[in-house]
């Protein structure tokens, strides 16, 4: 840990920042898509109708949504590097399981 303090300097602080945020939201957009893939073996496996797989979408973005609002109060209170990473390996090892 103490070797990528090192490497981060006030110099290049912008880009391990801006690296996090595009590693996390390609996590976002993986997960997203995962989602509009599974539709249709949702509707087949499920015998869905599109109705129904609207509220698979909608499920998601608002669950995402309220976890997104509530991660942005946590880091007012906590700090917002430190509920970033754990949000950020919260949101990895579930996708992973799933």
């Amino acid at each position: 840990m103490t070797r990528l303090r090192d490497r981060i300097t006030d110099e290049n602080r912008k880009w391990w920042t801006l690296g996090a945020m595009c590693l996390a939201l390609f996590m976002v957009m993986i997960d997203s898509t995962v989602v509009n893939v599974a539709l249709p073996s949702i509707q087949r496996d499920l015998s869905s109708s599109i109705d129904q797989l609207e509220w698979v979408i909608n499920g998601y973005t608002l669950s995402f949504a309220v976890l997104l609002v509530t991660g942005g109060k946590l880091g007012d209170i906590f700090g917002r590097r430190r509920v970033f990473v754990i949000g950020v390996l919260i949101f990895t090892v579930s996708s992973a399981t799933a």
